[in-house]
């Protein structure tokens, strides 16, 4: 190569190395700051049943649940708008996906789910989800039902203690 190439070449390059760095760094500082979260974003929560510390007034019932060596903590509480909630929160992150909670009156078959189980909402991770509590709930016994969408398999049913619902 031609030493008056190969000199030219070489400020090219610290020159561009330079400027990609300021470049770089100045696009850093000049970018906008742009909260993760913020208030727009509780509708999206809210829409998924996702319960807030504050939401609850108070518990009602408390029960521990052993789902496949998976502890459930399942509360009822009463709603700042007098409604009654299911608050079930596992105590360790789940090893299934796209967990389904269905509602079952009676005994709870694991083959798969029938016409009359009820869909609460979707469980997953180890976050507390706030589920309505149904008329149905209160006056039958009944069984949660542990549901995996993309397996397409049940993962467990377990009856719900009376205790959890208190009478009116």
């Amino acid at each position: 190569m031609i030493l008056s190439r190969r000199k030219a070449h070489f400020y090219a390059a610290i020159c561009l190395s330079c400027t990609l760095c300021v470049v770089f760094l100045a696009g850093l500082l000049w970018r906008p700051a742009t909260p993760l979260v913020d208030e727009s974003t509780d509708e999206l929560f809210a829409a998924a049943n996702f319960a807030k510390r504050g939401d609850a007034i108070g518990t009602l019932a408390s029960e521990t649940l052993s789902i496949n060596g998976v502890n459930l903590e399942v509360r009822t509480a009463e709603l700042p708008n007098g409604d009654l909630a299911l608050l079930v929160q596992p105590a360790q992150a789940l090893q299934f996906s796209d967990v389904l909670v269905y509602w079952i009156s009676g005994d709870a078959v694991l083959e798969n789910i029938d016409d009359e189980a009820i869909l609460l909402g979707q469980l997953s991770g180890m976050s507390l989800r706030s589920f309505p509590i149904l008329p149905e709930m209160r006056s039958q016994s009944g069984s949660l039902l542990l549901y995996s969408r993309s397996q397409e398999t049940a993962i467990a049913a377990v009856p719900l203690p009376p205790s959890l619902f208190p009478s009116p």
